[in-house]
């Protein structure tokens, strides 16, 4: 399955993009972008395959978002612009391919199997490094460090959850559930990958099927086999296994 993203400022390229990708069975459009910003801080936390990229955005454009995620984050991207001008751009700086708006269907699958191509060869590092070398410098171009908060694909939308807000996070297979409050959001993305990148002041791992908001939990009860179970503010119950106790504190200073 061939995990891709869009990022576009304009609603009805995206639904183009999107309805053109539903053809190809492979294909799992897992978050949209209303604009740069948003596409920076979703990827600092989604795993993506390919990114298809609209040029021209109002307050960062593609080659702003390219900079701002760096060579080591940037996945294979496929530039969507209405521009001739920057489409003659990509090619000079090593882009996979572009596709002109309005789309062409032929066209548009033509980029994308040769994305597809370049993917399955296992060159996403490389064209990252000649991406970057080959842009223009766009240091102090007013990028906003990360904030606080958790973004979360929702349909074609994506919803910013705050940290803070996050009582618990609980293994569901391929997927995490966020449980916030009486709301449970789903992201494609597994615990182990998810844990590794949360804030450890905030979060702890303290099972293989969640971690939970240290700031909520309430108490921690020792259990007979060794184990312990920490209870939330709500009231909710999990197990702290004996496995994570030894890596992780629960004080909240």
């Amino acid at each position: 399955m061939l995990r891709v993203a869009i990022v576009d400022d304009e609603e009805h390229a995206r639904t183009a993009i999107r309805i053109l990708l539903a053809r190809r069975p492979d294909v799992d459009v897992v978050a949209e972008c209303r604009n740069g910003l948003e596409a920076v801080e979703l990827l600092q936390w989604v795993s993506v395959d390919l990114l298809l990229l609209d040029v021209q955005m109002p307050g960062l454009d593609g080659f702003g978002v390219i900079h701002a995620i760096g060579a080591a984050r940037t996945p294979p991207t496929v530039f969507v612009t209405a521009y001739d001008t920057y489409a003659l751009r990509a090619f000079e700086v090593d882009a996979i391919d572009y596709v002109l708006k309005p789309f062409d269907e032929t066209r548009f699958f033509a980029a994308f199997d040769r994305a597809r191509r370049r993917i399955d060869e296992r060159r996403a590092a490389r064209w990252a490094k000649r991406l970057l070398a080959a842009t223009p410098d766009r240091a102090g171009a007013g990028v906003q460090p990360p904030l606080p908060r958790l973004p979360v694909p929702v349909g074609n939308r994506v919803v910013f959850v705050n940290f803070d807000e996050i009582d618990w996070i609980q293994a569901a297979d391929q997927y995490v559930v966020l449980h916030v409050g009486p709301k449970e959001y789903l992201l494609r993305e597994s615990l182990q990958r998810l844990a590794g990148r949360l804030p450890r002041a905030r979060f702890a791992h303290i099972h293989r099927s969640h971690v939970v908001n240290i700031a909520r939990v309430r108490e921690v009860a020792r259990l007979r086999n060794g184990d312990a179970e920490v209870v939330l503010a709500d009231g909710r119950r999990l197990r702290w296994s004996r496995r994570y106790r030894r890596n992780v504190s629960l004080s909240t200073g």
